[in-house]
């Protein structure tokens, strides 16, 4: 069988990222995250593939891939259970790389979002206190090595994985592809990788208003919950919000205490940057393709209910 690099190079090459239709036939389009596309490809199975935006040069993907070798150890260290993963830097044309990371492959079953749809409330309840208890693991591992090093964490329940074992319950989390973290008090990730599949007019607004905010908010503790809340309004829960900030609040101080009116604020706001996002890449894409006749080089999701 071929190397992953191998085929991964081969993709690449035949990759038109311009929509769905153009897939090559031995990849699956599986899933988006808000820089990346994610793969499943028939050659490499037990495997997924993150596809992130697009580097200038070969350096600046590897000081990229250091960064997230580097994220996974400081998760890790904090007690994070994660997946194996597998790393390639995929030349695309000329002053042009893709970096792939691939992990290893979990049922979508086993997703906790998709385990709040089948399970009791008491067993998303079970669940979700595994995912406080981890949460709770990376501040106090903030707390000690503050200024030095601070990690940051989405953690709504897409990123996690609940598997059934011999001993109970393992919870794995899974979006390390974006490395957020810092050292002595400064970001070590470049703002404008996020922005790269901005369009270039749009790329100074979006980074004065918004992004210093999405960046930031993993880094506060009670952000990290109100987002993981929030997010049961897209995965169609919002009856879960209750009982998901009962038993959050019992974990925070009286004065840190959530409330469902900070929810619903949270989630209007959070919609409206990433549509935002979403319709600007979409007109950018149209514009490069239809009126300029060049390539779009990244790959957007369709449709998606919120």
């Amino acid at each position: 069988m071929k190397e992953p690099k191998a085929i991964l190079t081969a993709l690449e090459r035949e990759l038109g990222a311009g929509g769905l239709e153009q897939l090559p036939a031995q990849a699956q389009l599986i899933g988006y995250g808000e820089i990346s596309a994610i793969f499943a490809i028939k050659d490499i199975e037990g495997w997924v593939f993150k596809r992130l935006p697009l580097f200038e040069s070969l350096e600046q993907a590897e000081a990229y891939l250091g960064n997230f070798n580097d994220y996974c150890k400081l998760l890790a260290e904090a007690g994070l259970d994660l997946p194996k993963h597998d790393c390639h830097i995929i030349p695309k044309r000329e002053q042009l790389f893709v970096l792939y990371i691939g992990q290893e492959r979990f049922s979508d079953a086993n997703l906790c979002h998709r385990r709040i749809h089948v399970q009791t409330e008491e067993e998303n309840l079970d669940m979700l206190e595994r995912i406080i208890y981890a949460l709770h693991d990376l501040q106090v591992f903030n707390q000690k090595n503050k200024p030095g090093l601070e990690a940051a964490i989405d953690g709504q329940l897409s990123n996690w994985v609940w598997l059934e074992t011999k001993g109970g319950h393992r919870l794995v989390y899974i979006d390390t592809s974006t490395p957020l973290f810092k050292r002595a008090g400064k970001e070590t990730l470049n703002p404008d990788l996020l922005l790269k599949s901005a369009p270039g007019p749009l790329r100074a607004v979006i980074k004065l208003f918004f992004l210093d905010d999405v960046m930031n908010r993993y880094y506060r503790h009670r952000d990290v919950y109100i987002d993981l809340v929030a997010n049961l309004y897209k995965e169609q829960r919002p009856d879960l919000i209750p009982v998901f900030l009962e038993k959050i609040n019992l974990y925070l101080v009286d004065n840190e205490a959530i409330t469902p009116k900070a929810i619903r604020r949270y989630y209007r706001e959070d919609k409206f940057i990433w549509q935002f996002f979403l319709a600007a890449r979409r007109i950018d894409r149209w514009v490069k393709q239809k009126l300029l006749g060049r390539p779009y080089d990244f790959i957007l999701p369709g449709p998606i209910k919120r």
